[in-house]
């Protein structure tokens, strides 16, 4: 798109002001080259603009003209002053001074606000167009805003994924596919103790203890992309020797749609112990009623147990648990993990112990 006099004439894109082309007919129509030009810049993504001195458009491409929300014939002609907001304006005219006085080109990124309202962003070349009619400015610019904001949107997301990481005190761990631990958090060194060196490049069956069924089911699960979440609960080694029993959401991360690794929030659920406490299946199963609030012969009915054998599992619970009654059993089931805190009634967290 030219500018045109007052009487529809082509007036040259690098002529002087109220020029026109001239050849041997007198007035001409665009050359061919200019033609071909402006039907290949018209098109073009690139934003681009030609501008006189004065910082009148002499000529805009449709690019250029789409950031203004306008046509390009609605640009041509008008000033710097009559688009642009006024601080935008006097910017856009000092660059172009600045070009015109150095002669040199200057590459840089420009950030202006859109007639609506919106922040705008275009990085590009601003440049001297002189073919003897007098210094023109040229510019042709990519426009940058939506890369510029994608790039925000990562920055903040990455901040967040650093703060959840290392000043949540969350217990986070990233293993690959063949359950080797990638990365920790420093909220699991402070859980288990140790370094997160210790911890990261090994294998994490190697720090569970008891059985290993309900997480081993929750894994295949997960990395066969039957399932993107799963929750169990574990047995974990400490790094003084002692065990802690957690809950572990698990989730599994996609690349290009297929499971890449998964990530494991823990979250304690006892305090730590040392040797594993050994309750079997019916002591717990007495543990649960007991802690439901029956009482101890509608425990025996229930269970089908004779008074001496329901007083020979109560009394190994105490043993077991470190405990001189009922309440104390309860208390000491909760705090060592064996009961889920998230359900009722009483259920245990983890698989008994078979012995």
């Amino acid at each position: 798109m030219y500018a045109k006099d007052e009487t529809g004439q082509v007036r040259s894109a690098i002529g002087g002001g109220g020029e026109f082309a001239r050849g041997a007919g007198g007035n001409q129509e665009i050359p061919e080259a200019a033609r071909w030009f402006e039907a290949l810049a018209s098109y073009a993504p690139a934003p681009a603009f030609i501008r006189d001195g004065q910082g009148r458009y002499l000529w805009v491409n449709a690019a250029y003209a789409h950031l203004y929300g306008m046509e390009p014939q609605s640009v041509v002609g008008r000033t710097v002053e009559e688009i642009d907001a006024p601080d935008d304006a006097a910017m856009f005219r000092a660059l172009d001074r600045e070009v015109l006085s150095s002669r040199r080109p200057v590459r840089h990124t420009l950030v202006f606000r859109h007639p609506d309202g919106t922040p705008r962003q275009v990085t590009g070349h601003r440049f001297v167009l002189d073919l003897g009619r007098g210094p023109r400015v040229g510019g042709i610019y990519t426009d940058v805003t939506d890369q510029a904001r994608a790039l925000e949107d990562k920055a903040a997301a990455a901040e967040e994924l650093h703060a959840l990481w290392e000043r949540s005190g969350l217990a986070i761990v990233t293993l690959d596919l063949r359950g080797r631990i990638q990365r920790v958090s420093g909220g699991v060194a402070e859980l288990l103790g140790g370094d997160r060196a210790s911890l990261e490049g090994s294998r994490a069956l190697g720090h569970l203890r008891g059985d290993p069924r309900a997480v081993r089911n929750a894994w295949a699960d997960l990395v066969a992309g039957k399932a993107c979440r799963r929750t169990c609960s574990v047995v974990c080694g400490t790094a003084s020797g002692g065990s802690k029993v957690l809950r572990a959401d698990l989730a599994v991360v996609r690349r290009r749609g297929t499971p890449d690794r998964v990530s494991a929030v823990l979250t304690p659920r006892s305090l730590e112990f040392g040797a594993p406490v050994q309750v079997s299946p019916v002591q717990l199963r007495v543990l649960s009623l007991v802690a439901a609030g029956r009482s101890n012969g509608a425990i025996a009915t229930d269970l089908g147990l004779s008074r001496q054998a329901l007083d020979y599992h109560l009394r190994r619970l105490r043993v077991a648990l470190d405990a001189d009654s009922r309440p104390a059993l309860v208390a000491r089931a909760y705090t060592l993990g064996i009961f889920d805190s998230r359900v009722w009634p009483p259920r245990a967290a983890v698989p008994p112990y078979q012995g």
